[in-house]
């Protein structure tokens, strides 16, 4: 059977398990990543030669070949088989305007993130991609396919000329020039003040990423073609076909991964010390990777699902289904714990600390948002408000013409 069959439809009630698992995941990883800008240094998501013992330099190794340049893709995949399902959901006719509210109140909600909590907020990122990518959620699957490919084709070439000129024409090691984090602020005024600047310099900017685009437009794919159900045997699969991509997932993972190992060697993980060597092979592996991890993630994901259930699959499967309570709360409590104009242990926790922490903030929220949900909630209490705030966004409905019949082609 083709990936590429007729659109499969999945109904409202549905769910598929793996998916929130997958999303549950992505969240560990995401706080992960995040947890070391908000404990140490903004200009690297890595911090291999600020190891302190032996502890940090597994912890970074960990976070390094399992969640960076592995989760935000898979997030972005996540969002863009949102997009699409979201647009399937819709009664006839359907149209690519009744998305918009929803990704209008998703980007309010991610600059008041920035604002105050985490400069680095990806939420508006993400909105504003659903915004430039939403008419393609009903599009048909030979359109889809050909932006897909020219997407990730754009992406691997610009970043395949970056990495080899970085690696050609290398300048000699030197300091990273670090501005003052906002985080290292005693006052709190003082802190806030400069979230707009490093929302500007280091969150807006990840809309440029021509991968990011290329992640939720795979997600687009894979949802309306019914190719992600096929893989997570929601439906009939070809066992042949799942091998072929099993085979192509874990060959990209693997052959990107080594590449990031050869980074490692040459300085790419370094937080103080800029080494363009080091950076051009971590830009050389960055597509390969985001690819295969998605593969990875959701066949992690697929496998878990099928297994009996267990306390703490039901407590990542829970924060699978609220992510923006979860990832909004992992800012807080980062913010929280580490400002220096609050709790003030930025600078004073090594990568194997703040992993830590990112992994029982993770889980913590996780337990509290099950018990909320056990209260006979549907969502979770972020995702409520995301929900009002949309239908505040909302146009009123057109009850003039939705008395009238009108004749529709799906495309």
């Amino acid at each position: 059977m083709s990936a590429e069959s007729a659109p499969v439809t999945l109904q409202p009630a549905e769910r598929l398990p793996a998916l929130d698992l997958a999303r549950g995941l992505a969240l560990l990883g995401v706080g992960a990543v995040n947890v070391i800008s908000f404990a140490s240094i903004w200009s690297s998501v890595h911090a291999l030669d600020l190891a302190r013992h032996w502890a940090d330099v597994v912890a970074e190794y960990t976070v390094a070949l399992a969640f960076i340049h592995r989760c935000y893709p898979l997030l972005g995949f996540l969002f863009g088989v949102g997009l699409a399902w979201q647009w399937q959901r819709q009664p006839e006719p359907r149209t690519t305007a009744a998305l918009r509210p929803r990704l209008w109140a998703l980007l309010l909600i991610g600059i008041g993130h920035a604002l105050l909590l985490w400069p680095g907020d990806v939420l508006s990122t993400y909105a504003i991609l659903g915004l430039g990518v939403a008419w393609l959620a009903g599009a048909p699957a030979p359109r889809l396919r050909r932006w897909l490919f020219g997407a990730y084709l754009f992406a691997a070439l610009l970043y395949g000329v970056l990495g080899a000129a970085m690696m050609q024409w290398a300048s000699p090691p030197r300091p990273v020039v670090e501005s003052t984090s906002s985080f290292a602020q005693t006052s709190l005024m003082a802190a806030l003040a400069l979230h707009p600047r490093e929302f500007l310099e280091r969150g807006i900017t990840q809309t440029l990423a021509p991968d990011f685009w290329a992640h939720v437009i795979f997600g687009i794919w894979a949802a309306r073609t019914g190719a992600l159900q096929h893989f997570l045997g929601s439906a009939t699969a070809d066992a042949s076909w799942r091998r072929r991509l099993h085979l192509a997932g874990a060959t990209l993972l693997l052959a990107g991964s080594v590449v990031e190992l050869m980074a490692a060697a040459r300085g790419g993980w370094d937080a103080l010390t800029e080494r363009d060597a080091g950076y051009g092979l971590m830009t050389l592996a960055a597509v390969p990777v985001s690819i295969g991890a998605i593969w990875a993630w959701l066949a992690v994901a697929r496998w878990w699902a099928g297994t009996s259930g267990s306390a703490l699959r039901d407590v990542v499967m829970v924060i699978g289904r609220a992510p923006l309570t979860q990832f909004i709360g992992q800012s807080l409590v980062f913010a929280v714990l580490f400002n220096d104009s609050l709790l003030g242990l930025h600078g004073d926790v090594g990568r194997a600390g703040s992993l830590a922490i990112a992994v029982v903030t993770w889980l913590v929220i996780g337990l509290l948002t099950a018990r909320w949900l056990a209260h006979g909630y549907a969502h979770g209490p972020l995702e409520l408000a995301w929900r009002a705030l949309t239908a505040r966004l909302s146009p009123p409905p057109d009850s003039s013409a939705s008395s009238q019949p009108s004749e529709h082609r799906q495309p």
